[in-house]
């Protein structure tokens, strides 16, 4: 399992995914916050939580626009 090309036709920066599930707010959020502050490029973060809610956070927090919607599932 060795590669074939020893380098990439691009720069490739790893990054990490992280999902937070919810029910409301998030617990620890500016711990979170701290946590992500400086590492912008590294991540990318998704916020799942019940139809209807909204995240209230700072335009400048990270899990700024980070909510996915939800859909109500009727079983």
């Amino acid at each position: 399992m060795v590669p074939k090309n020893a380098e990439f036709p691009y720069s490739r920066v790893p990054k990490v995914a992280f999902m937070f599930l919810t029910r409301g707010p998030l617990p620890l959020l500016p711990l979170w916050e701290r946590f992500f502050k400086g590492h912008e490029k590294l991540f990318s973060i998704y916020v799942h939580a019940l139809p209807g809610y909204e995240l209230n956070v700072s335009d400048t927090s990270p899990f700024y626009r980070r909510q996915i919607p939800s859909q109500v599932c009727i079983a």
